[in-house]
């Protein structure tokens, strides 16, 4: 009896090890993710990483630090353009930019 206890008791810490281990790993696997206004969230996980065309398992900058912006040249201001930013979307409507025209 003493010796079918401590079977026991050893299977059961073995068990609890290979669960404790598990539960670590889908931990460490699961990506980390950032969130940004107008534009959505991101993560380091598939498809945003860990693919041919991104092996690098990184997050995106802010769209503050990339500074996304576009000079526009219109018919109204041929020789100076409008700045439009992606971080100040006000700028599309302050500006020349018409998305009816056939002038794309």
């Amino acid at each position: 009896r003493i010796r079918s206890f401590r079977h026991q008791h050893s299977v059961e810490r073995k068990m609890l090890r290979i669960l404790a281990t598990s539960l670590f790993l889908l931990w460490a696997v699961k990506g980390n993710e950032v969130c940004f206004e107008r534009i959505g969230c991101f993560t380091d996980d598939f498809p945003w990483a860990g693919t041919t065309e991104r092996p690098i398992a990184k997050l995106p900058w802010a769209p503050e630090k990339i500074n996304t912006r576009f000079l526009l040249y219109t018919r109204e201001n041929p020789d100076n353009f409008q700045e439009i930013t992606a971080i100040n979307p006000v700028t599309i409507s302050y500006s020349n930019f018409n998305a009816r025209s056939e002038e794309h």
